[in-house]
């Protein structure tokens, strides 16, 4: 991954003791959150209808959207079993 690709959003110390954080890059809603010291991040924008999930809470791997409590896994986006729709934008990560 190219440094270019990289956005300071805040002190790791800090952002890890919460259990999810919304930010934006650029103009781009992010839904930031921290299990077991790994950072993840996911799209900040449910795609069933636009709610915000860095503002939803975390399950273990699981990110809840606040309005209707649809689920996405952190790394992947994937939605719950029967519901697999992914989010729109997933961030690779280099440790997996």
């Amino acid at each position: 991954m190219d440094e270019s690709d990289w956005h300071d959003v805040g002190a790791a110390a800090e952002l890890a003791t919460r259990p999810l954080t919304p930010i934006k890059i650029n103009r781009t809603p992010i839904a930031l959150s921290c299990v077991n010291g790994q950072f993840s991040a996911i799209s900040g924008v449910c795609n069933h209808v636009g709610g915000p999930l860095g503002e939803g809470t975390r399950h273990t791997h699981r990110r809840e959207g606040p309005w209707h409590q649809y689920k996405f896994h952190c790394k992947t986006g994937e939605g719950e079993p029967g519901f697999e729709d992914c989010l729109l934008y997933t961030s690779p990560s280099p440790r997996d």
